[in-house]
C-alpha cells in the first residue's frame, strides 16, 4: 500500500502545480497511472471521493486556453483583488503570511534530506514541494525515519487537510479544483490516522 500512498502524494502535487503547455495531458496520463493506486487505497478503507467529479473537471477546464487556466490558477492560488481566495503555502496557515519562519524550517528539512528547491521563485513551504517531499520520505523511509513523523506531524498534516477544506467547500471554484481539494481532504484525514497509528506502534 506504501506504493499507492505515494502515487497519491504525487497526484495531488501535479494538479496542484501552477498549468504549462500540455498541462492537461499531463492531467490525463497522470489519472490514467494512479487509477490503480486509487482502487487500491479504496480496499484499505481510504475511502478517497472526488475522482468522477475530477475528470468531469477536467474536460471544462480542457475547453479553455492555457492562458485562461493560468489565470484562474493565478486568481485562485497566487494573486487576487481584493483578496486571493486560498494560500497553499504552510506559512499562511501558521503566521498569516506567506515565506514566514515556517517556510525557513521547511526548506532545513529538505536540506537534511540532502534536497534542495530548484524553483527560487516559490517559498520551501509550498504545498506541491511539501507532497512531493512526503512521496520522497515513504520512497526513502529507512533512511529518513526520523524525519518523517515530525514532517508530517509537524508540517504537512498540521496544515494541508485545512487547505484543501477550503478549497473544496470554497464558492466559484471550478470543479476541477474542487474535486482535488476533495480527495486531499479524503486522502490526509486517513493519513493522519495512520501516521498516529505508525507513531504509537513505534
Amino acid at each position: 500500500m506504501k506504493e499507492d500512498r505515494i502515487a497519491m502524494y504525487r497526484f495531488l502535487s501535479i494538479g496542484f502545480t501552477y498549468p504549462e503547455e500540455r498541462f492537461e495531458e499531463v492531467i490525463d496520463k497522470a489519472i490514467q497511472l494512479f487509477h490503480k493506486s486509487y482502487t487500491n487505497l479504496n480496499k484499505n478503507d481510504y475511502k478517497i471521493t472526488g475522482i468522477r467529479n475530477l475528470k468531469k473537471g477536467l474536460e471544462e477546464i480542457k475547453g479553455m486556453t492555457l492562458h485562461e487556466w493560468q489565470g484562474i490558477y493565478t486568481g485562485l492560488f497566487i494573486s487576487n483583488f481584493p483578496k486571493t481566495p486560498f494560500h497553499p503555502y504552510e506559512s499562511f496557515y501558521k503566521e498569516g503570511l506567506v515565506g514566514g519562519n515556517v517556510s525557513d524550517e521547511v526548506k532545513e528539512i529538505y536540506e537534511s534530506c540532502g534536497l534542495e528547491v530548484f524553483d527560487e521563485r516559490e517559498f520551501a513551504d509550498y504545498l506541491v514541494f511539501e507532497l512531493e517531499f512526503s512521496a520522497f520520505l515513504l520512497e526513502n523511509e529507512e533512511g529518513c525515519k526520523p524525519i518523517i513523523k515530525d514532517f508530517f506531524e509537524n508540517h504537512l498534516l498540521s496544515w494541508a487537510p485545512s487547505f484543501f477544506e477550503d478549497v473544496k467547500g470554497g464558492s466559484d471554484v471550478p470543479l476541477f479544483y474542487k474535486s482535488l481539494g476533495e480527495m486531499g481532504y479524503s486522502f490526509l484525514t486517513k493519513e493522519k490516522k495512520l501516521i498516529q497509528e505508525l507513531s504509537n506502534e513505534g
